[in-house]
């Protein structure tokens, strides 16, 4: 597989060429495939793809079975209760660090009126 570039003088526009070669059994010799990949741009030396070059494939995806959905549900249902559990254990803490800034709170303001007064 090879590039190759053509010019067309009634256009005035240099084209890029895709170039494949495959064996022909009626023929008994290799034939040559060209496909037309984009423009040439001659002073920078990029080529500009066509529209359908780049363009993503659609691809049908399979339906999923109902076993599936039934795993996908239940690992769904054991996510939601690992993260249930986690939340409780951060909001145990969380409480436990509110009561802690409360009792420095209150010894921090005893230490400065007594520092005051």
């Amino acid at each position: 597989m090879s590039i190759s570039k053509s010019y067309n003088k009634k256009t005035g526009v240099y084209y890029a060429y895709e170039t494949t070669y495959e064996w022909s059994e009626e023929l008994q010799k290799k034939v040559q495939h060209r496909h037309c990949i984009g423009q040439f741009n001659p002073d920078t030396g990029e080529i500009i793809p066509n529209k359908k070059v780049g363009r993503p494939s659609i691809t049908a995806q399979p339906k999923p079975t109902k076993q599936t959905m039934e795993a996908v549900t239940a690992t769904a249902l054991a996510n939601k209760k690992d993260l249930s559990k986690r939340l409780k254990k951060v909001e145990s803490r969380l409480s436990a660090l509110s009561g802690e800034i409360t009792v420095l709170n209150n010894e921090l303001a005893s230490i400065r009126a007594d520092i005051n007064g």
